[in-house]
Parts: C-alpha cells; sequence; structure tokens
C-alpha cells in the first residue's frame, strides 16, 4: 500500500483534512506553524484527503479520482465553486448560457459553507449570513435559490450581543455597551450625528482616511470608543483594524449592518443551505458542475481568453472564462507575462490577514440563553464568538451547541502561541470552560487559503479589483473584487457587475448607484439627524 506524501510545508492550518477523514487517521500539529500528520495505521487510501485540501498538500497518483467526463466546450466555464463563482454561474445558467464549474475540492461551497464533524457543522471560514435582506440574501432571491431563514420575531429571540471588557465590565447588549461608552444620551447624540453622516450618499472621504481618523471627527478624545468600533465593527466584520480599515469601508460596512440587523438571523442548515440553494438553481437551469478536477491553465489567445486546460491534460474551450480562485491563482494560472507589469505588481501588493477560529462543541450554550454574540474587548487579542446553534440546533447533534471563536493574528505569526492566548481569555470568561467544552477545532486562515482577501486601504471598495480582468472575455469574482460591506457579504457586488458586464442585463446594474437607492439613504440620514436632536432635548 502506497502510503500518502504530505508536503508539510504548504499547509495553512485550516484543518479540513482532520475533520474531513473518515478514518480520524490525519492530525494536525500545531507549533509556529502547522502540518498534518498521517496515521498510517489508520489510513484507508481513500483518497478524500487529495480533495479534500485546498494547498494541494496531499499527494498519492495511484488514489487519484478518474477524470469526470466532460464537453469539449462550453459558452462559460467558472474556475472555483466559492459563494462567488456558483452565484455567477447560476445567474449565466438561468440567463441560457451552458456553463461548466471546476472545483479542485471535494465540495462545493469553498469558505462559504461546512463541513459535518461529530454531528457538528464546522464552518470552512465563513461564520454566518447576516439574514434575508443582507446583499447575499437580496442576490440569493434574486436568483431563484428556495432558501429558508431563521430570523429575529422580537427582542425575546433576537440573540443579543454581550460585550465583555478587560477591566471587568459586563454588558448585556451592544446598546448599553455603547451608550456607557460613549457618555450617556449626549453621546448617543454624537452617534447619531455620526450614523447619519454615513447614510449621507453625498459625504465621501478620501481612500487614504482610516476608520480611526473617521472616529475622531466625532469623537475625538475617546480611545475607549475607537476600541469598540474596532472590536465590533473592523474585527468582528473584516478581521481589520481601525487603521487598516478604511473610512469610506466603515460608512457602508456598518450601514449595511445596520440594514440587515433588523431581519437578523441565518439560513436554516447555515451557510451550507445557501450554497445548496445555489446548487439548485445552476442545475435546475443545466449547468455542470465538476469537483476533484483541478485547472492547470487558462488559456489566452491573441489577448483573449478561450477556455482552460485542466491537470489531465484536457482542453476545455468557453466564450468566456470567470475565475474565483483568488489572486495568486489568477497570476500562475494566466501566466503573468498575460498580464500588464503594472496590474501583476498591483495584486502582489495585496495584503493578506491572517485569521484564527476555534470551533468549540459544547453541552451547555456557552454564552447563554437569548445570545448569538459575545465581544472581548481589551484582552490581549480581540476576540468575537458567534453561536450558530442559537438560530439552528441542528446544527449540533442533538442537546448539543456549538461556538465558533475567531481572531485576527498578530505578526510574526505564531500559530501555538495564539491558540494558547485564546485559550487562556476564554478560560477566564468562562471558568467552567473544561467541564463544558467536548470538542475543539482549531482553524488557521494565511496563505493562499481565506486570508487572501484585499481588504485594506487601498484595496477596499471600489479600489479592489474589477471583475473585467485586462484580458478579454476574463473575469474575476469572490472576495477580492469590487465591493463594500461587511465579510463576505461584499462578494455580491462583484458578482453583479460580472453578471451585468457579461449578459448587459438591467437587472444586475449597480444598485447602490441606483436613485431611489441614494434618496432613501438620504431619507435616513435625516432621521437619525432628527433621533441626534432628540437625544439632544
Amino acid at each position: 500500500m502506497t502510503a500518502v506524501k504530505v508536503e508539510a510545508s504548504q499547509c495553512t492550518g485550516c484543518s479540513y483534512c482532520t475533520i474531513a477523514c473518515p478514518a480520524e487517521a490525519i492530525s494536525l500539529k500545531i507549533e509556529t506553524s502547522t502540518y498534518p500528520i498521517i496515521d498510517n495505521n489508520r489510513c484507508t487510501q481513500c483518497g478524500e484527503c487529495l480533495y479534500i485540501c485546498p494547498n494541494n498538500v496531499f499527494s498519492a497518483p495511484s488514489i487519484e479520482s478518474p477524470p469526470l467526463p466532460l464537453e469539449k466546450r462550453y459558452d462559460v466555464i467558472v474556475i472555483g465553486a466559492g459563494i462567488g463563482g456558483l452565484m455567477t454561474a447560476a445567474g449565466l445558467a438561468k440567463a441560457g448560457k451552458n456553463v461548466l464549474v471546476l472545483e479542485q475540492m471535494s465540495f462545493v461551497g469553498g469558505k462559504f459553507t461546512h463541513l459535518t464533524h461529530k454531528g457538528y457543522a464546522i464552518t470552512t471560514a465563513a461564520w454566518t449570513c447576516p439574514g434575508p435582506n443582507s446583499r447575499i440574501g437580496k442576490l440569493t432571491r434574486k436568483l431563484g435559490a428556495d432558501i429558508q431563514w431563521r430570523v429575529a420575531k422580537d427582542a425575546s429571540e433576537f440573540g443579543k450581543h454581550k460585550v465583555y471588557m478587560k477591566d471587568g465590565r459586563r454588558f448585556d447588549s451592544l446598546d448599553e455597551a455603547q451608550e456607557t461608552i460613549v457618555g450617556g444620551k449626549k453621546g448617543m447624540a454624537v452617534v447619531y450625528d455620526w450614523i447619519s453622516d454615513m447614510y449621507n450618499p453625498g459625504v465621501a472621504y478620501p481612500d487614504d482616511m482610516t476608520a480611526r481618523q473617521y472616529i475622531r471627527r466625532f469623537f475625538p478624545n475617546n480611545p475607549q470608543y475607537e476600541k469598540y468600533v474596532e472590536t465590533i465593527i473592523t474585527y468582528c466584520l473584516a478581521s481589520q483594524t481601525v487603521d487598516t480599515f478604511s473610512a469610506m469601508e466603515t460608512k457602508r460596512a456598518i450601514v449595511d449592518s445596520i440594514e440587515a440587523m433588523a431581519t437578523w438571523g441565518t439560513a436554516v442548515g447555515g451557510t451550507a443551505a445557501i450554497v445548496a440553494g445555489l446548487e439548485k438553481v445552476l442545475q435546475q437551469y443545466g449547468g455542470h458542475i465538476a469537483t476533484r478536477t483541478r485547472v492547470d491553465k487558462i488559456n489566452v489567445q491573441n489577448g483573449k481568453a478561450s477556455g482552460v486546460t485542466l491537470k489531465d491534460g484536457r482542453i476545455i474551450e468557453a466564450d468566456t472564462v470567470v475565475h474565483n480562485a483568488g489572486l495568486n491563482r489568477l497570476m500562475r494560472l494566466v501566466g503573468e507575462e498575460n498580464l500588464p507589469s503594472n496590474y501583476t505588481a498591483r495584486l502582489r501588493s495585496a495584503i493578506p490577514a491572517n485569521v484564527a477560529a476555534l470551533i468549540l462543541g459544547t453541552r451547555l450554550p456557552l454564552l447563554g440563553e437569548g445570545y448569538s454574540l459575545l465581544h472581548l474587548m481589551g484582552w490581549e487579542r480581540t476576540v468575537n464568538c458567534y453561536a450558530p446553534t442559537f438560530f439552528d440546533p441542528k446544527l449540533a447533534p442533538e442537546g448539543r451547541h456549538a461556538l465558533d471563536v475567531f481572531w485576527v493574528m498578530e505578526e510574526p505569526v505564531d500559530k501555538r502561541r495564539e491558540l494558547e492566548i485564546v485559550l487562556a481569555e476564554l478560560r477566564e470568561v468562562f471558568p467552567d470552560f473544561d467541564d463544558v467544552v467536548e470538542l475543539q477545532v482549531p482553524m488557521f486562515y494565511t496563505g493562499l487559503w481565506t486570508a487572501e482577501m484585499a481588504h485594506r486601504i487601498h484595496q477596499s471598495g471600489a479600489q479592489r479589483i474589477d471583475p473585467h480582468l485586462p484580458i478579454e472575455n476574463l473575469y474575476m469574482v469572490g472576495y477580492d473584487c469590487i465591493g463594500y460591506g461587511m465579510a463576505g457579504d461584499i462578494i455580491p457586488h462583484g458578482v453583479e457587475r460580472a453578471l451585468y458586464l457579461i449578459l448587459g442585463d438591467p437587472a444586475y446594474a449597480p444598485q447602490d448607484e441606483k436613485a431611489s437607492t441614494r434618496l432613501n439613504r438620504w431619507v435616513k440620514s435625516k432621521a437619525f439627524k432628527l433621533m441626534a436632536l432628540q437625544k439632544r432635548l
């Protein structure tokens, strides 16, 4: 029996292999870096690890999956079955295009789904979609995806946010925490002034203005409020600090979160249910998905994308190619010689965010009944905790609960040290941590996988990559493409622009620039101004 070869240096620590191995033969060694270890006494040579790893750490040619039969030509080839690729493919198939989606891993959804391990839904990166009125919710509805949502019906079901501060203060809601930090009603009047500014479509700020500078325009002498905004907004929604997040990104992220919070919730079945809904639309309109199929090259002829060459040597032709596999893979698949030098320099300058998560399976709800989020403010690491089982108990075994703990790692990244720091914080916050927790799955997102996110100053909003690339008939979608907002909810911006460019369908024209949208935002801006005035009376 041939042993599976492991390229340990390629491991980023996402833990997919450890939770997906049916024989539980793989463990993750966590030191300064991470690497998988295979117990050959348990390994059954099933080959699942070859296609569960996004970085191709594992190899064993003798047990690779046989090539799937494919047509020689399609109207559109989409590389990568993440949520951006699936939304784009569904829209194109619905418009009558013959679409092929190529995915190197054994599952679809990429960073926006979950893998089931010991009865628990383990996120692949995205911890939630904030409800049917989020940008993802609106676009999936436009595409016709059948997704059931569980949303807050009243205050008792809202899934309130707790804020715990290192100095010992404990707040049972964001409102309570914020009002205390800004100094009561008069401080809240300034908060409403600030939100009014965010809603005002006529107010714009320089691209290099940071979130911290933006906060200080309204709160010039309140560093604790700067930390509050960093904890609740820039860390939680974007894995960035107030110094690496732009003012304009802050405006849009907070407005988006306020708009979505009216129907705060999640899809029944978690993010995997959203992916399943998109996959169903794609297949309903005749689209095709080929998993375990790796692309070796995007073919370019006379400045135009003409299809792809697969790892097995097959050439598949297409009129249009859509890339949904990140910046570095774009350069590798296209070939830098086919891209303008200033463009490749721009891609190389993108600064990644190094993020970690710790997925917990628990016997009791650590956050307590009625709470879905906890923000730890002022500790050595700013930690946010989300309880997916608050909205959908079936994401854990019966009688059990799940908690997703996530944070931004500090440079230089020492993964073992990062985990130790956060575990110490959790034990301080939850004295019964070791008695209640029965499952711990650490996950690290660095390098090419998930960390490859252009979400910083000079890499945000309209400064992100335009979906239409410098090569004719070649487009890109995903987190690195144009779009404002919170976390993965920025992806629909770029997807709709790509669909609009390819199809010319006005249904996908930019929504945020419509006169009706701008008028609605202006009216709400005035409403918050009125609320500020009332607080001052």
